[in-house]
């Protein structure tokens, strides 16, 4: 599929072409590509992005143009996926735009149901990277802060799910939790710079949801990369995000592509 072609099948689904002069060009192995997030569910407004994901036979980084952000994913990468909360997601909401071989649609057809309880225990694992903020900050408070919105946002959905009543839009969040700056402290895109008040307020969202933070043992984020090196673990995918070492903003960055 052509740049050109993937362009035309969007404007098919409904995507603005104001957002779609951005899209970025395609790899010659993409197999297939579906579209999630607001644009598939229908309820984007203006300034949203637009999220695809794209199967491909080998592995690369993600893609960002404007608003439109690119996920290249293998097989084996979105198998990673079964059980999580991006799995979930795709199953629950995304739109299949072109699947050469039905790769994807099996594939998302596979992810099965989000097991809650073992999210809330990893977000709680995780969060031990919250614990050494007089030696991270000011250096990391960008990093800290974008993974601290994406276990926060993946908590609250989880939360959701565990409800009996899955939701995927922060906007719909602020309503149901009756907070109107929720859905700006959890979006995914920030217009203005980070701030240490925007962490304060995350870190103690998440604390509602998963209780108090382990410590942590290493002491910083340098440490943890430092002394987690050679032992792949959720913690050490973390640290290296909230370095800035992976990815571009994107919550389901490079390192093992799907967390949660």
């Amino acid at each position: 599929m052509t740049r050109d072609d993937a362009v035309a099948a969007l404007l098919k689904l409904g995507v603005p072409n104001e957002i779609l002069r951005t899209f970025p060009g395609l790899p010659a192995d993409v197999e297939a590509l579906l579209v999630y997030g607001s644009q598939a569910r229908g309820d984007a407004v203006p300034g949203s992005d637009l999220d695809v994901l794209a199967l491909v036979a080998r592995a690369r980084a993600s893609a960002y143009s404007g608003v439109v952000s690119v996920s290249y994913y293998t097989v084996q990468q979105l198998e990673t996926g079964i059980s999580t909360l991006f799995g979930s997601h795709l199953k629950r909401d995304a739109k299949i735009v072109w699947d050469k071989h039905g790769k994807l649609a099996q594939a998302v057809a596979s992810m099965g149901e989000v097991d809650t309880g073992r999210l809330f225990s990893r977000a709680r694992e995780m969060s031990t990277l919250f614990t050494s903020l007089d030696r991270d900050l000011p250096k990391y408070l960008p990093g800290l802060l974008r993974q601290a919105r994406y276990l926060l946002r993946s908590c609250l959905y989880a939360q959701s799910i565990a409800a009996g009543n899955p939701c995927f839009s922060v906007r719909e969040l602020a309503i149901r939790h009756n907070d109107v700056n929720l859905a700006q402290l959890l979006a995914s895109r920030q217009k203005g710079e980070p701030t240490v008040a925007d962490l304060t307020d995350c870190l103690s969202w998440l604390r509602r949801l998963v209780g108090e933070f382990p410590l942590s043992e290493n002491g910083s984020l340098e440490a943890t990369v430092v002394n987690e090196w050679g032992r792949p673990s959720d913690t050490l995918s973390m640290a290296f995000m909230a370095l800035g070492a992976t990815g571009n903003g994107s919550d389901y960055a490079e390192v093992e592509k799907i967390l949660l």
